[in-house]
């Protein structure tokens, strides 16, 4: 899914994220620009695809007794965000940035977090 967005040139994928914001606005009123909005709306996207990368790659590792997943799973993360930005230096109107790299592994390290924490309250309730 990762690569598909990412593989989307230019054009495509600024009508994607047009489409979202025009959608979000009939339903509620937005209190910032277009393009902030629109800027928004991909960040927040790419820290849910590797947030949600993050996890499968948490589970997965803890099915095959790995230990350290926390910090596996978040390094793996960091290693194919670093994948994604470099393919995306291909794809026309497109451009690889070390930002979104950081932004992509921010995703990664709030959907551990949230992991662990809500792992922590179900033990401390026990």
């Amino acid at each position: 899914m990762i690569f598909g967005f990412s593989s989307q040139n230019g054009h495509q994928s600024g009508s994607l994220s047009d489409a979202i914001y025009y959608s979000l606005n009939a339903l509620i009123t937005l209190p910032f620009s277009k393009d902030s909005m629109v800027f928004v709306i991909r960040k927040c996207a790419h820290m849910t695809e590797f947030g949600l990368l993050a996890l499968s790659l948490y589970y997965g590792m803890a099915k095959n007794g790995h230990t350290k997943l926390f910090v596996k799973a978040l390094l793996l993360t960091f290693v194919f965000a670093c994948t994604d930005e470099f393919h995306q230096l291909f794809i026309a109107g497109r451009a690889g940035q070390f930002r979104d790299v950081l932004i992509d592994t921010t995703g990664g390290l709030l959907f551990l977090s949230l992991l662990q924490l809500i792992r922590y309250q179900k033990g401390s309730n026990s």
